[in-house]
């Protein structure tokens, strides 16, 4: 994981810019929350607001269906496993 993605106090709390190498963190996930009922929500929610600032947006009359503001492109996203 990039480090300038980590807070500050994270890094300072594990000491990660000494394991820090060429500007990643690199990690092993132990525990994970699967099945967790707001998860699809919440990442949801953070991909359409992450597309928002790329100009993308939910087409109303189709689920699924999203465009750009000033772009001819339409596009669906289907994900088999999210990984945040």
């Amino acid at each position: 994981m990039a480090i300038k993605l980590i807070p500050e106090e994270i890094i300072q709390q594990y000491d990660l810019r000494n394991k820090c190498k060429n500007g990643f963190v690199y990690m092993q996930i132990e525990k994970g929350m699967y099945g967790l009922p707001q998860a699809r929500i919440l990442v949801n929610k953070l991909l359409c607001e992450r597309l928002a600032k790329r100009g993308h947006f939910k087409l109303p009359h189709t689920l699924g269906l999203w465009t750009h503001v000033h772009r001819p492109v339409w596009f669906t996203l289907v994900v088999d496993d999210f990984w945040c």
